[in-house]
C-alpha cells in the first residue's frame, strides 16, 4: 500500500527543501542569499561564463538570472561584459568584492557540509549519491 511518508520523491523533496532552507539561514547572517552565493561560485569557477550558461547551471530561467545579476551588479559583486561578436551575449566576471564574498562563503559552505554529514560514513554517502544518480537516470529515461 502506498505511504506518502515512505515515498522516495516526497522524502528527497523534503530533504532538499530542508537542506536549502538551512543553508539559506546560515548565509543570511552574511546578508547573502543561497542563489547569490551559488551564482558567485559558478561565475568564479567557470571563466567567462555567459548569463545563459549560468542559468543552465543553476536550473533557472534566464530572466530570473538576469534579475539576480541586476541585484548582484548593484551590490558591486559582478560585472557583465558584452561579447564583441554578439552584443546580446553577456559574459560574467566577479569584482574584487565578489571574489572576497565568494571565498568567505566557502567557509560557511564547508561548515554546513560538515554539520550535515556528521555521523555519515564516506561509504554511505557514496552509496546515497550513486543511488540518487541512478534514480535521476531512470527519470531521464522515462521522459524520453
Amino acid at each position: 500500500m502506498f505511504n506518502l511518508d515512505d515515498c522516495i520523491a516526497f522524502v528527497t523533496c523534503k530533504g532538499a527543501k530542508d537542506l536549502a532552507d538551512s543553508l539559506e539561514k546560515r548565509l543570511n547572517h552574511y546578508n547573502i542569499t543561497r542563489s547569490q552565493w551559488i551564482a558567485l561560485y559558478y561565475i568564479k569557477n567557470n571563466n567567462m561564463i555567459t548569463q545563459k550558461q549560468l542559468a543552465d547551471k543553476m536550473s533557472l530561467k534566464e530572466p530570473s538570472v538576469v534579475r539576480l545579476l541586476d541585484k548582484m551588479e548593484l551590490y558591486g559583486w559582478v560585472n557583465r561584459i558584452s561579447s564583441n561578436d554578439d552584443k546580446r551575449m553577456k559574459f560574467l566576471a566577479l569584482t574584487d568584492s565578489g571574489k572576497e564574498i565568494e571565498t568567505a562563503m566557502l567557509d560557511v559552505a564547508e561548515k554546513f557540509k560538515s554539520d550535515v554529514l556528521n555521523g555519515i560514513s564516506p561509504e554511505d554517502l557514496d552509496v546515497f549519491k550513486a543511488t540518487l544518480n541512478k534514480m535521476l537516470i531512470n527519470i531521464e529515461d522515462g521522459n524520453k
